[in-house]
């Protein structure tokens, strides 16, 4: 077992920061009258879907790439992913100068598809995400590439607590954060660098009732097998390896869960178009349909991490169920 104390820490969470400065955004946190009367108590939005490329993503690509030496940098790096890794680790190679490469699942969303495409990286498609991942690691021993895990490496981590280090410059107050699982990093990073100040920051972490996985080993004290099934959120259902970092780091860390299903996936989504304005992806929409649910015991504003947008138009619309028919016809009045 790894030092968690030191291997993780704010400081790590500081000097990742100061990496990606110049390459990513300081994103808003918008206040949510609504959710705001809901909950009763102040509720924030932090928008990482405001970020660059539409979510949080290049803040960890950013800071593992920045860390990679000249060799490794010319060689190049891969990654496995479902989509929106992807897109954050090939924005991040195609500015810095390194080549990437990325294996992702043939279901993956086109419009992930094709922004990976637009930053340059060359593509391998796999039948799945566990098969993209473990060709992405054998393929990196065999050719000296640099594996870029979406969230179990220390630098990715501390790349994700930057969201947390922003929620607390712009709402000191923060008692209560909402975000979700994945594999973990972006949780994780968050709780150390806002608990450096408010050690009792109480953590709700969510996952798709279709595929939690790190809820199931929370709840177990272990890894045990689930019962993992697609989800809309595809973003927030890794198989992570039972070795990660971040299953100690959330164990740690997270003091409440809550599983979102489909339906209020949807709900949300929608609620945030209506409320907000809002074009957000399943997994971004995910921590709002928690909220909205879950009672969070503590004090302090409520901040909920809306990480991404990334979702094409026709599956936006078909999600919410609006997609309209493309034979109607239309008239003027």
């Amino acid at each position: 077992m790894p030092d968690l104390d030191t291997l993780i820490t704010a400081e790590h969470v500081d000097q990742a920061r100061k990496r990606i400065a110049p390459y990513v955004r300081h994103t808003p946190l918008e206040p949510s009258p609504a959710l705001s009367d809901e909950v009763g108590a102040p509720v924030f939005l932090k928008l990482e879907s405001m970020q660059v490329t539409g979510s949080f993503k290049p803040r960890i690509a950013f800071s593992k790439l920045l860390t990679l030496g000249p060799e490794e940098r010319r060689r190049g790096v891969i990654a496995s992913t479902a989509g929106g890794h992807g897109i954050g680790v090939s924005h991040a190679a195609r500015v810095l100068g390194i080549p990437a490469r990325i294996y992702l699942p043939r279901s993956a969303e086109p419009r992930k598809i094709a922004a990976i495409e637009r930053n340059g990286a060359e593509l391998t498609y796999f039948d799945s995400i566990p098969e993209a991942r473990d060709a992405a690691r054998k393929e990196a021993g065999r050719q000296g590439w640099t594996f870029i895990s979406a969230y179990n490496d220390p630098a990715i981590i501390a790349g994700g607590g930057t969201v947390g280090l922003e929620i607390l410059e712009d709402c000191p107050e923060v008692g209560r954060l909402v975000v979700g699982i994945g594999g973990g990093g972006l949780l994780a990073g968050s709780a150390i660098a806002i608990r450096r100040s408010n050690p009792h920051l109480r953590v709700l972490g969510i996952q798709p009732e279709n595929s939690a996985v790190l809820i199931p080993w929370l709840e177990a004290g272990r890894p045990v097998p689930v019962d993992y099934r697609p989800s809309i959120a595809d973003g927030l259902g890794a198989n992570i390896e039972e070795d990660s970092l971040t299953f100690p780091l959330a164990q740690r860390h997270v003091d409440q869960t809550a599983l979102v299903s489909e339906d209020e996936i949807r709900a949300a989504m929608d609620w945030l178009l209506a409320e907000h304005q809002l074009v957000v992806e399943p997994s971004g929409a995910a921590p709002v349909a928690a909220l909205r649910k879950t009672a969070i015991p503590g004090s302090g504003a409520v901040v909920v991490i809306v990480t991404g947008r990334n979702v094409n138009r026709e599956r936006y619309l078909d999600l919410l169920g609006v997609l309209p028919d493309a034979g109607a016809a239309r008239t003027c009045r």
